[in-house]
């Protein structure tokens, strides 16, 4: 169904959409692996902040 509402929309417009099989389409893939990298820290902190919270020290 999402498919058929941008098949609607883009109608109108005189485009070409081009498939970027995976390992071609870099852009998509570090974009993908960074929000992974962003979910880990998120955790981390919340972590590092639950240890703060029960008085233990963290050394790195």
């Amino acid at each position: 169904m999402r498919q058929r509402r941008w098949l609607e929309l883009l109608k109108d417009y005189d485009t070409n959409i081009l498939y970027h099989p995976g390992k071609a389409n870099v852009v998509a893939d570090a974009l993908s692996r960074k929000s992974g990298m962003i979910a880990g820290i998120k955790v981390e902190e919340e972590i590092i902040r639950d240890l703060e919270w029960l008085d233990i020290e963290l050394y790195v």
